[in-house]
């Protein structure tokens, strides 16, 4: 697998376009995709490095391979972390607005004061987390 076709695997299973920090390297089929599945099944960068080591791979061109899959990574969660922040605020607003309608017109408010808000405070904490990392 070239470095194009890579970049095109990458970007078709995840979505993300790849920077142009990689140097010209011939991959193994099925490489990027095991590395990816390491990462996803909690392995560390230095345990996937050694196993790839193990198996006489060049060392430069894993550790490029490694850093952009991490990447790819590290930028889908960071998304995801501003999907989830934005519905959390959303939900909060939400929770405030219904809170002061049904307080006007003489409804309970606590279902939706502490349900929403909970709710609310938790998307927005749990996106914050996976954004900052």
């Amino acid at each position: 697998m070239s470095v194009c076709e890579l970049h095109y695997f990458l970007f078709l299973r995840y979505g993300t376009p790849i920077p142009e920090t990689m140097s010209t390297h011939y991959i193994p089929d099925g490489l990027t995709h095991e590395v990816y599945q390491l990462y996803a099944g909690g392995h560390t960068t230095d345990e996937i490095l050694s196993r790839m080591q193990k198996r006489g791979l060049d060392m430069e061109m894993v550790r490029d391979l490694v850093k952009t899959v991490r990447d790819v990574r590290l930028r889908r969660r960071r998304s995801q972390g501003l999907i989830l922040v934005g519905v959390g605020a959303v939900v909060l607003v939400l929770a405030f607005l219904t809170t002061y309608v049904l307080s006007i017109n003489g409804y309970p408010t606590g279902y939706t004061l502490y349900g929403m808000t909970t709710i609310g405070i938790g998307l927005l904490f749990t996106g914050m987390v996976l954004y900052f990392g």
